[in-house]
C-alpha cells in the first residue's frame, strides 16, 4: 500500500522501546502504516506520496491505544539527537502535529 504522506525526521522515538532512530513514519488513511528507518519507508512510496523531511527534529507518536488506530504524531524541532543520553531538555518549537488522523499543524521549511 502506498502512503499518503512520509515524514522524515533526524530523530524518531520508537514508542515500544523507547529507542531513538533517524527515520520517520508512513502515513495514510490517517493511520500510520509503519514507523522505521528510511529505507524500511520506501516500500511505502508512490507516485503520489507527499514527503515532508523536518531537520534537527524528533517525532513522537502518542496515544497509539485507541481503537481506530488513528495516527496521532508530533513532531518539535529545536532538539539535538541525544543518543539515549537522558530525556529531551527542550521542546523549541512545534512543526508537525497529527491527531485522530487530521493534520492540525504543518511547518514545512
Amino acid at each position: 500500500m502506498d502512503a499518503e504522506m512520509i515524514i522524515l525526521c533526524d530523530g524518531v522515538v520508537i514508542p515500544q522501546s523507547k529507542k531513538e532512530i533517524d527515520g520517520g513514519v508512513a502515513i495514510a488513511g490517517g493511520h500510520i502504516l509503519r514507523i522505521g528507518a528510511r529505507a524500511e519507508l520506501s516500500d511505502y512510496l508512490g507516485v503520489d506520496t507527499e514527503v515532508v523531511e523536518y531537520h534537527n527534529s524528533t517525532l513522537f507518536t502518542f496515544d497509539r491505544t485507541n481503537t481506530e488506530g488513528d495516527a496521532n504524531i508530533a513532531v518539535v524541532a529545536g532538539n539535538m539527537k541525544h543518543h539515549g543520553h537522558g530525556d529531551l531538555k527542550k521542546t523549541v518549537g512545534l512543526r508537525f502535529l497529527m491527531y485522530h488522523g487530521d493534520v492540525v499543524i504543518q511547518k514545512e521549511l
